[in-house]
């Protein structure tokens, strides 16, 4: 079982110390906790927790509307959790907490296009690949309906 839990005073100390080696498509803990801070206007971290351990982090939109849909970024397992299928899960927990919320119809995310596990992973979750992104053509934007 796989859930999300909000980055706070509690279990900061806990989310900073995941440790990864490859950043190649998200950075470290540290990295992606300065990012929510800076867009906290509109977004929040959350630990991915895996029982009673936290497993990875994950950036969400906090403030969907049917014109801005859901989107999250910055998704990742620590290395010590890797291949054991939480990455899937986080994505199905990510889903139904926007299912539960029903602030919007769609989550919109961006995913490089060479990360083929990541793509892999969120078109098993019903995801498909709609565009490049506007921003940065490495990136391909990928859609759920809700």
């Amino acid at each position: 079982m796989v859930n999300l839990q909000e980055v706070n005073a509690t279990n900061f100390n806990e989310c900073i110390s995941l440790k990864r080696e490859n950043c190649r498509f998200v950075g470290n803990a540290e990295s992606v906790l300065a990012e929510a801070y800076l867009y906290r206007d509109d977004s929040l971290a959350y630990a991915i927790r895996s029982n009673e351990t936290i497993v990875g982090l994950v950036i969400v939109r906090v403030f969907p509307t049917e014109t801005h849909p859901y989107s999250f970024t910055n998704l990742f397992i620590a290395d010590d959790f890797q291949k054991r299928g939480y990455g899937k899960l986080a994505v199905e927990a990510i889903i139904d907490k926007f299912r539960r919320e029903r602030r919007s119809n769609v989550v919109q995310i961006q995913v490089h296009h060479s990360n083929e596990f990541a793509r892999k992973i969120y078109t098993q979750c019903g995801f498909i690949e709609r565009k490049k992104s506007q921003w940065d053509n490495h990136f391909l934007v990928m859609e759920l309906v809700l």
